[in-house]
């Protein structure tokens, strides 16, 4: 996290089976879609949940939770598209997404 009001979170995007699938790199966290186009969301509600979460655990937020397994994180390198949101949505995270095609 940079600081109080803005965390920054590299995710992977890919296809599996006939959903698509999001996952954090810095931190172990997944959403699912059926939709390439709804996944920034999923992916805010996911790590905004984990915020809570671990809040309400008595911890700072994402205390505790891992980076994703090594093969996102080469995934995540070797893509070659990258997807940002046009538009940002007061209050939630800024999210930067790579796309696996």
């Amino acid at each position: 996290m940079t600081d109080q009001n803005q965390v920054h979170i590299n995710a992977i995007a890919f296809k599996e089976g006939d959903a698509w699938v999001i996952q954090g790199i810095e931190y172990d966290i997944v959403a699912h879609a059926s939709d390439v186009t709804k996944l920034p969301e999923a992916f805010m509600r996911a790590v905004l949940d984990n915020m809570v979460i671990t809040q309400h655990l008595g911890r700072a937020p994402f205390e505790g939770i891992k980076p994703a397994p090594e093969r996102f994180r080469s995934m995540f390198e070797e893509a070659d598209t990258e997807i940002r949101p046009l538009k940002k949505m007061e209050d939630w995270p800024d999210v930067a997404v790579r796309v696996m095609a």
